[in-house]
C-alpha cells in the first residue's frame, strides 16, 4: 500500500465514531434495564393491589382432614414477579478499510530526428541525384488507478436473566407469607 493509501486509511479509521458505536448499545442496554424495572413496578402495582391500595388476596377452598378448609394467600406470594436484568453484553466491532490512492500520470515523450542527405553527380550523358532522409518519433503514456473501500461490521449480543428478588421485595413477601391465613370454613 502506498503512503497516500495509508494516510487515507488512517483518516477513515479516525472518522469512525467509536463513542457512538460502543456507547450507543450500552446506553440502549441501560435504557432497557430501566424499562424492565418500570415494567416490574407496573406489574406489582397492577397485580398485588386493588383499587383502594389494599393487598389482593386469593382464597382457596379445599377439603382438609377436619372438613372444608380455606386458605387465604396474598397474590403476590404465588405469582412470579418479572425482575429482568441484563446479565451479559458483548459488543464486537470489525472495521475493514482497504485504502489506496488514485493517480493518473500521462507522460508524453516525443523525439523526432531527421537526417537528410543529398547529392548529385554528372558523368557524360548520365546524371544521378541521391536524396535520403530518416525520421524517428517516440510517444509513451502511463495511467495508474487504485481505490479504497470501507466496511464496518458490528455484532451485539445481550443476555438477560430473571434476577433475584430485591431485598426490600423479599422482606415484603416474607411479611405477606407470614399473614397467610388457614382455617376451617366458617371460622375467622
Amino acid at each position: 500500500m502506498a503512503n497516500g493509501s495509508q494516510d487515507t486509511a488512517t483518516r477513515q479509521l479516525g472518522n469512525i465514531p467509536f463513542g457512538a458505536l460502543i456507547g450507543g448499545p450500552m446506553t440502549a442496554a441501560v435504557e432497557a434495564q430501566a424499562k424492565a424495572a418500570q415494567s416490574s413496578l407496573g406489574f406489582i402495582e397492577g397485580v398485588a393491589f386493588d383499587d383502594q391500595g389494599k393487598v389482593r388476596d386469593v382464597t382457596f377452598d379445599y377439603e382438609g382432614p377436619g372438613g372444608p378448609q380455606t386458605l387465604t394467600v396474598p397474590i403476590l406470594t404465588i405469582v412470579p414477579i418479572p425482575f429482568i436484568r441484563i446479565d451479559d453484553m458483548t459488543i464486537n466491532f470489525k472495521a475493514s478499510i482497504n485504502a489506496s490512492t488514485e493517480t493518473s500520470t500521462t507522460t508524453s515523450t516525443s523525439k523526432e530526428g531527421k537526417v537528410a542527405l543529398a547529392g548529385s553527380a554528372k558523368y557524360l550523358f548520365f546524371s544521378a541525384k541521391l536524396d535520403a532522409s530518416y525520421s524517428s518519433k517516440k510517444d509513451s503514456s502511463a495511467t495508474k488507478n487504485s481505490k479504497y473501500s470501507v466496511e464496518y461490521t458490528m455484532d451485539i449480543n445481550v443476555h438477560a436473566v430473571q434476577d433475584d428478588v430485591p431485598a426490600g421485595m423479599a422482606k415484603v413477601l416474607n411479611i405477606l407469607t407470614d399473614n397467610i391465613k388457614a382455617g376451617q370454613q366458617g371460622s375467622p
